[in-house]
């Protein structure tokens, strides 16, 4: 099955008022593995989260072909933009493209219905196009809520920020800062030594190194996805930082 929404959350109990665990995005593919009521106990296939989601968001669709690599698009009626939209589509949404011309890409919309919408096609790459610059795609979200457990770039929480825009250098990584931090990337000793595309864990956290000096991360302090040296990160923190790990992504 796949999301049919633009995103649909998964929660650790079959609940609406039950934690939020993460977020699946428009065209993920989901194995069931339980049904309570509405709701259906799933793995998402991109990083094998598993959670409760509602039927609702669910549907049948062909295999994707292409990706958002936007912050965020929309999908209009017609090849137009003040035409109606449809759909917003956050970053890392999968899509079915059946032909790009010029300007605009045809989609292929499965939600309550089979339906056709366009969708700018300078937002889109195809599922296998790798970003050289990840962080650049990092950078765009700067300024998006946070929200623990977001996904959706609408509201994002850290560990997001990382899995989604480094899923655009082409690989697929865990969705928790938890499995993340055990990634086997190359290890920075000395923080000066961190540079662009350089990873900072620290506890229940992680950041973006845009350079030498300064890291984006969605957190709650700001409450905002923020760029910021990482030298005032740690002064802000006091005794309560504490790097656990820090790796270079390049």
């Amino acid at each position: 099955m796949n999301i049919i929404n633009s995103s649909v959350f998964m929660k650790s109990e079959p609940t609406q008022t039950s934690p939020l665990e993460t977020e699946c995005l428009y065209g993920e593919k989901v194995e069931i593995l339980d049904e309570y009521l509405d709701w259906v106990y799933c793995k998402l296939k991109t990083d094998n989260y598993h959670g409760w989601v509602k039927k609702e968001g669910l549907g049948k669709a062909e295999n994707p072909t292409h990706r958002v690599i936007a912050n965020r698009s929309f999908v209009y009626e017609d090849k137009n933009p003040k035409s109606n939209y449809l759909l917003y589509l956050p970053l890392g949404s999968q899509l079915v493209i059946d032909n790009i011309q010029s300007e605009w890409a045809k989609i292929r919309l499965y939600t309550n219905k089979t339906q056709v919408g366009y969708i700018p096609s300078n937002h889109i790459v195809s599922l296998d196009h790798k970003v050289k610059d990840w962080v650049a795609i990092a950078e765009l979200s700067e300024g998006t809520p946070y929200k623990w457990g977001g996904r959706d770039t609408i509201g994002i929480d850290c560990s997001a920020l990382l899995q989604l825009t480094y899923q655009t250098y082409g690989e697929n990584i865990p969705r928790n800062t938890s499995q993340q931090v055990k990634l086997k990337k190359k290890y920075i000793k000395d923080i000066d030594y961190l540079k662009r595309g350089c990873v900072v864990f620290w506890k229940g956290h992680v950041g973006i190194m845009i350079d030498s000096l300064n890291c984006i991360h969605a957190n709650a302090f700001h409450m905002q996805t923020k760029i910021e040296p990482l030298d005032k990160i740690i002064v802000r923190m006091g005794e309560d930082f504490n790097i656990i790990k820090m790796m270079d992504f390049n």
